[in-house]
């Protein structure tokens, strides 16, 4: 190594920087700065100088290495790899190689290694966060988005893709309205540009229900929870999507089954105080009137004790099939429990529109009713009918001529119906 070179790394600036720096001559080491000995865990430069530095590099690196130190040269952003120190952990760098000037035997070479073993760990660390978060994102059942203040995508989870039946290529940088049905989606711009501007929003920080529309065109319900975050100087919206179809479903069924008999599948005592008072106020307004009527089984009581009460089951849901063919899909069949049945007969011509249905109810009753182990049962009906407004003008005042009118066709022989305008002592 000439004189020149030699005084070029006796400067104390190069011996107090922190990076291996060595020179190559040969392949082997001529010259090494402190740092260079600190790094590969030797007590002292002699312990090195005249070694080769593949001696240094490890293993993994041996292909690399068999290349020539000439072709690093070639890498000016350099090159990682790790060393391998005296009696010590490999320690990750990034290599510069720069050709100085030539001798008669060969090259020499500047070398400096760049300790880069806290950003490896430090990267390895985030992409295991990123993974870890990525699992976890790709394991939950919500879908997540993101969007722009324009309205744009701007990311979607593996939870979003499979709700809304698109590829992650298809929704971002597209408006998000493309995931909404019409009602929502005419409305979507102006809503978020009122956001933006005024900062009044019902919907961000807070959970609301609206529906979502599949790549397929299905419409769904789903709950949707918005926060608002800043990335620099643009605000972000991040989105957090529910399908609630099985919740909606659940919740109707509940509905339902409060509301209705669970034999019959009829409206139940508790819908027909609301259906009656509907139409009530209804045939108030219209000035048609309206009929109550109600059935109550002849001859049940027998078929449930001879027959048994599977037997009286499939009697009870076929009268109620058989009523409900009887009237019109306006009108409303329910079953008070028992063998207690009852129609609301809405937006009648006139009155005795009323006996019409009855003689329909008594007919269909009247047939066989094919029940378990292939045995008949047979049953009657008694009818009361009352009217609105002739006969009460509020649910308890029809209900209860309805039922005084049914009990004087049971006096009578049953099997029957009779307004209660008929009664004796009931002027027409």
């Amino acid at each position: 190594m000439d004189q020149k070179v030699r005084n070029i790394f006796d400067s104390e600036l190069l011996r107090a920087i922190s990076n291996l720096v060595c020179v190559l001559e040969d392949g082997r080491l001529k010259y090494i700065n402190p740092a260079g000995v600190e790094m590969l865990c030797a007590p002292d430069e002699t312990a090195l100088l005249g070694h080769e530095l593949a001696e240094f590099i490890h293993a993994d690196y041996a292909e690399l290495i068999a290349l020539g130190i000439d072709a690093f040269a070639e890498e000016e952003a350099g090159v990682p790899l790790k060393l391998r120190p005296i009696n010590a952990m490999p320690i990750d760098v990034l290599m510069r190689v720069r050709a100085l000037t030539q001798s008669g035997d060969g090259e020499i070479y500047m070398v400096e290694c760049r300790d880069i073993s806290n950003y490896i760990r430090a990267s390895q660390d985030a992409r295991k966060r990123e993974q870890r978060l990525g699992n976890v994102l790709g394991t939950v059942r919500d879908a997540i988005l993101t969007i722009d203040q324009k309205g744009n995508v701007q990311s979607i989870n593996a939870a979003g893709e499979r709700m809304f039946g698109y590829p992650k290529n298809l929704v971002l940088g597209h408006n998000i309205k493309m995931l909404m049905p019409s009602q929502y989606a005419d409305h979507h711009d102006s809503y978020l540009d009122r956001y933006v501007k005024t900062g009044q929003s019902d919907l961000v920080n807070n959970s609301k229900e609206f529906e979502g529309q599949h790549a397929n065109g299905a419409v769904f319900p789903i709950e949707l929870t918005v926060t608002e975050m800043m990335e620099g100087t643009q605000r972000l919206f991040t989105g957090v999507i529910r399908d609630i179809t099985e919740r909606k479903k659940a919740l109707d069924k509940i509905q339902h089954l409060a509301h209705h008999d669970s034999l019959t599948d009829l409206p139940n005592r508790n819908l027909y105080i609301e259906r009656v008072e509907r139409a009530i106020h209804r045939a108030r307004r219209s000035g048609k009137p309206l009929a109550l009527m109600f059935v109550d089984l002849d001859k049940f009581k027998p078929i449930n004790d001879q027959l048994g009460h599977d037997a009286g089951d499939v009697v009870l849901k076929t009268v109620a099939e058989r009523m409900l063919s009887c009237v019109r899909k306006s009108d409303t069949v329910a079953r008070f429990g028992g063998d207690e049945f009852v129609a609301i007969l809405e937006n009648l011509d006139h009155a005795d529109s009323a006996a019409v249905v009855a003689q329909k109810v008594l007919a269909k009753v009247a047939q066989d009713i094919l029940v378990p182990c292939g045995k008949i049962a047979n049953v009657g009906a008694s009818i009361g009918i009352s009217i609105f407004p002739d006969d009460g003008e509020t649910m308890d005042d029809l209900a209860r001529t309805a039922d005084e009118a049914m009990y004087a066709v049971k006096d009578e022989g049953r099997n029957n119906f009779k307004f209660y305008k008929d009664l004796k002592g009931k002027a027409d």
